[in-house]
């Protein structure tokens, strides 16, 4: 028998730039989660840890998080380690992350896998396509085939390599396509792969397997999270694959809808008081949706700020469109013309990229005519079609925040 973790997209040293001074937060729990699933390898007594690609975000990471990385495997010096280049962490020769001092010095039970290679592991034979570029075309599980006829056909043959599976319209064709058939192909009795973060196994008859990430990274990973805990009993016997549950965080998205504020803000606290026990390993997003007046969005986003503080994130995310009464808009042009000007603005540019405008302003005499709109967005270096009612709702909003924030 041969027992062993598949993992993949670690991507330590992932920077989380849209959750500011926060994202050392998420970077530390995945440091957090690898020791986690690597106590897990251990009391399973495991054969191998494998990591299928992109163990790290890219090749520029710090030399301080390879150091501690390469040492957090040394903990486990009675665990194999086979790391797999993928495409966020390619080996792509002296300027790759697996070339730094540190895997250069590390433990002999840690081995980079940065050639094609087959590798007899006592009786099992572990066969490695590893990724030395970012992009191709090419099914990098190709490379496999050939490996797999060149080992005893009586030994339990495992492949590993990274890409995108080959289903029709949910890959880019230069994201390293790989068959749907590929463990089959290569007379292999597992294939372990990364690339995608979600969970999805039972591919090729159970023996291609995509774990996700260990760590969730995107609000709509709702099966990730997870490593491999996979058992061969003996060549061309099915593997038995046990989904771990190993994140240290929990990713949560709620929606406040302006269409029902009332029964929304119910939902909400009844939501958010279920989710304070963890609020601490808790990334939350609250999305704001539908229309609404200035006053009553700069009143709930002022509500939710104080019920997100708990929380280790806590973000707002404005989809909501803003609406002015008439007698508002008129207001609006008596007291700030200027910004009733690039409002309406705004509505003849949406007119002009969409064929839609926004909602209705005052008639002003300065209307802006198609030339003007292209001479003002060219200043910034925006395409006119490059432009969708998203981002004028958006723009929309930022003003009449603003006005609301420096209002006397």
């Amino acid at each position: 028998m041969f027992r062993f973790i598949h993992s993949a997209d670690w991507q330590l040293g992932a920077r989380f730039s849209q959750f500011g001074a926060k994202g050392s937060a998420l970077r530390e729990a995945r440091l957090t989660t690898l020791r986690r699933t690597l106590d897990l390898a251990r009391q399973k007594s495991v054969d191998a840890f494998l990591v299928a690609g992109d163990l790290f975000e890219d090749n520029q990471v710090d030399e301080a998080l390879v150091s501690q990385v390469v040492g957090m495997f040394s903990d486990y010096h009675t665990l194999p380690i086979y790391l797999l280049p993928g495409n966020h962490d390619p080996f792509t020769g002296p300027d790759s992350v697996w070339q730094r001092r540190s895997f250069a010095k590390a433990p002999a039970h840690i081995h980079v896998l940065t050639r094609v290679e087959s590798i007899d592991l006592g009786g099992v034979w572990l066969l490695a396509s590893p990724l030395q570029q970012k992009l191709s075309t090419v099914d990098p599980s190709l490379k496999l085939v050939d490996l797999a006829a060149s080992v005893p056909a009586g030994a339990i043959k495992v492949g590993i390599t990274h890409g995108a599976l080959a289903i029709e319209g949910k890959h880019q064709p230069n994201d390293f396509p790989i068959a749907l058939n590929a463990a089959s192909r290569a007379g292999l009795d597992y294939l372990a792969v990364g690339h995608w973060h979600n969970w999805l196994p039972d591919t090729d008859g159970g023996r291609l397997v995509m774990p996700g990430t260990p760590e969730p990274d995107q609000f709509d990973q709702d099966r990730s999270g997870r490593v491999a805990f996979v058992e061969i009993d003996a060549p061309g016997v099915a593997p038995r694959v046990e989904a771990l549950q190993v994140a240290t965080l929990d990713w949560k998205r709620l929606t406040f809808d302006f269409l029902s504020a009332d029964a929304s803000r119910t939902s909400l606290i009844h939501a958010l008081s279920s989710l304070a026990a963890n609020a601490m390993r808790t990334v939350l997003r609250v999305e704001l949706t539908g229309t609404t007046a200035p006053a009553q969005l700069a009143e709930v986003r002022t509500w939710l700020e104080g019920k997100l503080s708990p929380f280790l994130v806590g973000q707002l995310f404005d989809r909501s469109s803003i609406a002015l009464s008439a007698a508002e808009l008129v207001d609006l042009q008596s007291r700030h013309p200027i910004l009733a000007q690039v409002l309406a603005d705004l509505d003849q540019i949406e007119v002009f990229a969409t064929g839609a405008g926004g909602p209705p302003r005052p008639p002003t005499d300065a209307t802006l005519t198609l030339i003007e709109a292209q001479r003002l967005l060219a200043q910034s270096k925006i395409e006119l079609t490059a432009l969708s009612a998203e981002h004028l709702t958006r723009a929309r909003q930022v003003l009449l925040q603003t006005m609301q924030e420096v209002a006397p």
